[in-house]
């Protein structure tokens, strides 16, 4: 029996004055642990038809989220900033910095020990930043991968990392400036942040929003929610020269069929290195995930989450997550409740944990981020749906869909708790990850897509 579809639901459109009190009303009672959902879900229908620019949309979240980022600092205790990122460790966007201010955890594992990385509120590691949309890594590859992916003498090796490096984590900034955000390196070391692409400068500029990733050759791909009009982009960095690349435009109709009003909500890189979009419309609510080809942008719709015939009715409206199985199946948080698994061909969709079934696990909601494990295992972050302020990480059955937890952010034994639903998770890969992307050949016939 489906449930949960959008159709039943009933989206209020609130003008962007009137939704910053009730905002204010719904967060501060909860603790903060859903401000931003909150936000966005009333103030995002608003924005086409209220605001006339992604300026004044985004200016006015900053502006909102650094107040109640502010109060949250004063409920919280700083914490060291120091971890040791290793291969299977899980790298962790949310709530948690000095003043209030995000930071960069790494879970382990094994224990569900949580240590902060980076706090972007700590000057002495770099710029401070109120809110990083997501995080991505990449796994260098060793001296030997390096030598054979060289090319000629003298040519740079796009599949190496600098002298000494054995994975590079990178982080999107949406609030740096008012034309733009930024894509900010971080040590894997130290925490210390170094800036790599300022986007509210030079030639494609845009406001990071949630979706980041790193292909093969050490590319950024990154979604950029642009204006004039609005818009969602793909798009390529190269992270040591800045270099920039429009991959995949919404609104150019020569790379797909155009949606008006529809953004893009997360990606992530399959195998063949072929890129999906999670998207979403202000509209309507309607979601859907497209395949991209990464040399041409055009796009080829995979799964239409109003079509029934497909599986559950539902919505990817917030970012939710992608990710890849070792199956190259896909798996997608609907932010209602449910982790799905996604065929790779057909884009029929499966119910692999529903959320809000006690048979399968802990009750939980606020579905944030999805990363495989080495061994197959799912890791999923969400809020404790009983409790409600608390954000945990849990180890999902790929099989049965039963869900365990990793690590419970009101648990301080296993370390400094993260206080609103995590914005993004990544996962550490091991080194023979690093190896590259194999092509698939059944998935040629996605190469040609008119």
């Amino acid at each position: 029996m489906m449930k949960k579809s959008t159709s039943t639901r009933d989206h209020v459109i609130f003008p962007l004055h009137s939704c910053i009190p009730a905002f204010l009303h719904s967060c501060i009672p909860a603790f903060l642990h859903s401000c931003i959902p909150a936000f966005l879900h009333s103030c995002i229908p608003a924005f086409q038809v209220h605001s006339k620019s992604i300026t004044t949309w985004l200016s006015s979240l900053r502006y909102l989220s650094c107040c109640i980022l502010l109060l949250a600092g004063l409920l919280l205790v700083a914490h060291p900033a120091r971890a040791e990122v290793k291969a299977g460790d899980i790298l962790v966007i949310g709530g948690g910095g000095t003043d209030g201010r995000d930071a960069l955890f790494v879970v382990n594992p094994a224990t569900g020990q949580r240590t902060i990385l980076s706090d972007f509120g700590n000057a002495a590691q770099g710029n401070l930043v109120s809110f990083i949309s997501s995080v991505a890594v990449f796994r260098c590859r060793s001296d030997e991968h390096a030598e054979s992916a060289s090319g000629e003498s003298g040519n740079r090796n796009p599949h190496r990392c600098s002298d000494g490096e054995t994975m590079q984590i990178f982080v999107s900034d949406l609030s740096t400036g008012d034309s733009g955000g930024a894509l900010l390196k971080v040590d894997p070391n130290t925490g210390h942040r170094t800036l790599v692409s300022d986007l509210g400068q030079g030639d494609i500029q845009g406001f990071p929003f949630f979706g980041l990733a790193v292909n093969a050759k050490g590319e950024v791909i990154a979604n950029l929610l642009r204006e004039e009009p609005p818009r969602g982009t793909l798009v390529r960095i190269d992270p040591e020269t800045d270099a920039r690349v429009l991959v995949s435009d919404l609104n150019n109709s020569d790379q797909g069929a155009i949606d008006s009003g529809r953004f893009i909500t997360d990606l992530t890189i399959e195998h063949s290195g072929k890129i999906l979009i999670g998207t979403s419309n202000i509209d309507n609510f309607s979601s859907a995930i497209f395949r991209v080809n990464p040399s041409t942008g055009k796009r080829r719709l995979l799964s239409d989450f109003t079509d029934a015939a497909q599986g559950p009715v539902t919505d990817l409206f917030f970012n939710s997550g992608l990710a890849i199985e070792t199956s190259k199946q896909i798996l997608v948080a609907s932010g209602v409740g449910f982790l799905l698994r996604v065929d790779r061909k057909t884009g029929q969709r499966t119910i692999l944990s529903d959320f809000d079934n006690p048979a399968q696990g802990i009750v939980a909601q606020n579905i944030r981020g999805v990363v495989v494990e080495e061994s197959g295992k799912i890791i999923v972050g969400a809020v404790d749906a009983v409790i409600g302020e608390t954000t945990l990480f849990l180890r999902v059955n790929p099989k049965t869909g039963k869900r365990v937890v990793l690590s419970d952010s009101s648990n301080l034994e296993q370390g400094p708790p993260i206080s609103i639903p995590i914005n993004y998770l990544a996962i550490v890969p091991e080194d023979d990850d690093a190896d590259a992307e194999d092509e698939d050949e059944d998935e040629d016939e996605d190469e040609d897509v008119d």
